[in-house]
């Protein structure tokens, strides 16, 4: 879900070659990887497609599973999700700069201490396995929203 890097095969190379780094837009999900929910009608992410309904079921039993992949190796999901999208940066050779919003300064110390967590190839495996991209259910914005978004074609 959060490490899956959606972007032509192309470009990371093409990053890495002239040493240009890239942000890494809603590593978190909204924090749905962190088990947040919308708080309701007046929350943004309420009427978001990956939040709601069948979609956000299947999508909270990914977070779910980030969560007790996250509690065995003793952080919180918000760090290993930083963790993950840094280890697939590193494996294909190009620096992203992974940016999430903080609320709260407990929320900016999780992102932070994710800095601090360092991933090995067999966890990174265990991880696809159990959050697979291909998994995540539902677009990240309705319809009409997704077809203006450049990053999207």
């Amino acid at each position: 879900m959060v490490a899956n890097i959606a972007v032509p095969s192309t470009i990371f190379p093409e990053l890495a070659a002239r040493g240009i780094a890239t942000t890494a837009y809603g590593v978190l999900s909204r924090g749905l990887l962190t088990g947040s929910r919308p708080t309701g009608a007046s929350d943004y992410r309420a009427h978001l497609p990956r939040f709601t309904g069948e979609n956000g079921e299947k999508n909270r039993e990914l977070a779910d599973a980030l969560a007790r992949l996250a509690a065995t190796r003793g952080v919180k999901p918000a760090q290993l999700a930083i963790a993950w999208v840094r280890a697939k940066a590193a494996a294909q050779k190009v620096t992203i700069i992974p940016t999430m919003g903080a609320r709260t300064r407990a929320q900016l110390a999780d992102a932070l201490a994710g800095l601090d967590v360092v991933l090995r190839a067999d966890e990174v495996a265990t991880l696809e396995a159990a959050v697979p991209a291909d998994e995540v259910a539902g677009m990240r914005y309705a319809a009409p929203l997704m077809a203006m978004l450049d990053s999207e074609r």
